[in-house]
């Protein structure tokens, strides 16, 4: 787990690291850290589908770009916590 938080921390805090990135990261912590407490890899995709549909309602009543690819961005960062 620890690797885990040390990957999405260098790619969030890279100066490279461009928008849908940093969907994909938050969308891969919320799944690792939600999957690790559920033992239920489903769980962590729930919640990172979840998060990516929360901010974008967030941003359309506050005034923030919507951007539905940044919703979808955010909710394939659960694909980190699969395994096929």
């Amino acid at each position: 787990m620890s690797r885990s938080i040390l990957l999405c921390s260098f790619l969030a805090l890279s100066g490279c690291a461009n928008d849908k990135t940093l969907h994909f990261v938050a969308g891969a912590a919320a799944s690792k850290y939600t999957a690790s407490k559920t033992q239920n890899a489903l769980s962590g995709c729930a919640a990172a589908i979840s998060a990516g549909i929360a901010k974008e309602l967030y941003d359309s009543r506050f005034g923030g770009v919507v951007d539905a690819a940044d919703a979808v961005a955010t909710g394939a960062g659960c694909m980190y916590t699969l395994r096929f």
